[in-house]
């Protein structure tokens, strides 16, 4: 007689099977967890919501946090957001009478790779000292058009005397929201008249977002091994050809297609136009600080062979067009070259094209230097 097994008898192995291999995948996650939470693992800025009541991007403010970068923690770094939420270990006095300076950019400003005391805006605070003020309003991911926002905002809060606003070789395209949009920043997006019009790009607060950010392991997965960009690291690995793994200088893709630099054109135009009346100040008081082509400035023939790069492009575009209305330009390129022919050290982290300290020294010299700098600080020398 042939017994016939019960169908529950024959899922139960399967049924413990699961519930064997979930414990066990919980156990090693906690383990996991434990683990990350003894390493210094980048705990995040947190970023606040965007919107009309606030209308710029900034952090949560008066908060400590550890920084650091890749699976291996190549770079270190403790950094503190003030009490406007800007990554700066001092406080923002809107009601303060002595000169302000203040400086604009990305995450070269912003600066969480750098001991705040050796970042360029931590140089120039010190070297004025009680005669005047600099603040630094900067955040990854911002280029022409944000500048725009944080100026206006910078405007109507602090009322600056001067302006310093650094520009990165990936400031140009990326204003513009057919090329990059993300959300919490402002893009230039094309009117029905033609016009470039700025547009802000609301960015709520997932309710996930801290309970994700309250894991070391989580924090580990999705900032310190970008699994979110895989797939670009998919794409671009060795061996690949051009078209799948695309030359990058200056911070971005080094193509200078007619498209490309007509539209990049386009954007520098609108931020040129703008940016007096939106800072309140008149172009003789700004100076655009630019980036030269790192890591090709310290060979002079392989800076010769990236002339013709989107970044080299664009920078002279800028450049010259600033100079032409009567902004004040420092060409960071020939300071960086000048003082690497005498120092021989190198600008940047070995696996971060960001300015490391020596990076931000050299700008803090080259803004100390400036027109726009002596006028806003009669007071204090050189």
């Amino acid at each position: 007689m042939t017994n016939v097994q019960s169908p529950r008898r024959g899922r139960r192995p399967v049924v413990l099977a699961l519930a064997s291999t979930l414990v066990s995948l919980v156990v090693v996650a906690l383990l996991l967890e434990v683990i990350c939470r003894w390493l210094p693992v980048n705990e995040g800025l947190r970023g606040l919501s965007v919107d009309e009541q606030n209308p710029v991007f900034r952090f949560t403010p008066r908060r400590e946090s550890v920084y650091s970068r890749g699976w291996n923690f190549s770079i270190v770094n403790r950094v503190r957001t003030n009490n406007y939420g800007f990554v700066n270990d001092q406080e923002y006095d809107p009601s303060a009478k002595t000169p302000l300076l203040a400086v604009i950019g990305d995450s070269f400003v912003e600066a969480v790779m750098v001991p705040f005391l050796q970042t360029g805006v931590a140089r120039l605070a010190g070297t004025v000292g009680s005669a005047g003020r600099v603040y630094g309003f900067g955040t990854s991911g911002s280029s022409l058009s944000q500048y725009l926002a944080y100026a206006q905002y910078v405007r109507d809060t602090f009322h600056p005397d001067g302006l310093t606003v650094v520009i990165i070789g990936n400031d140009f395209d990326e204003s513009l929201r057919q090329y990059k949009s993300e959300p919490g920043l402002h893009y230039f997006v094309e009117s029905p008249d033609g016009r470039l019009e700025l547009m802000r790009i609301d960015r709520p607060v997932p309710w996930w977002r801290d309970f994700w950010a309250g894991s070391s392991l989580g924090m580990y997965l999705y900032v310190n091994l970008e699994i979110r960009e895989v797939w670009k690291r998919w794409a671009y690995r060795p061996g690949q050809s051009a078209i799948s793994r695309p030359r990058f200088v200056g911070n971005t893709a080094a193509a200078a297609t007619p498209v490309r630099v007509a539209d990049s054109d386009r954007a520098i135009e609108a931020f040129l136009q703008r940016l007096p009346n939106m800072s309140g100040l008149p172009p003789g008081r700004i100076a655009l600080a630019v980036d030269g082509i790192r890591p090709e400035l310290y060979d002079t023939a392989r800076l010769a062979s990236v002339g013709d790069a989107y970044a080299a492009v664009m920078r002279m575009h800028l450049m010259d067009r600033a100079r032409q209305q009567g902004f004040e330009v420092i060409d960071m390129q020939p300071a960086f070259i000048a003082d690497y022919r005498q120092r021989q050290l190198r600008f940047e982290f070995p696996d971060d094209n960001h300015w490391n300290a020596t990076g931000h020294e050299v700008f803090a010299r080259a803004v100390q230097q400036s027109k726009v700098y002596r006028e806003t600080f009669r007071s204090v020398g050189p």
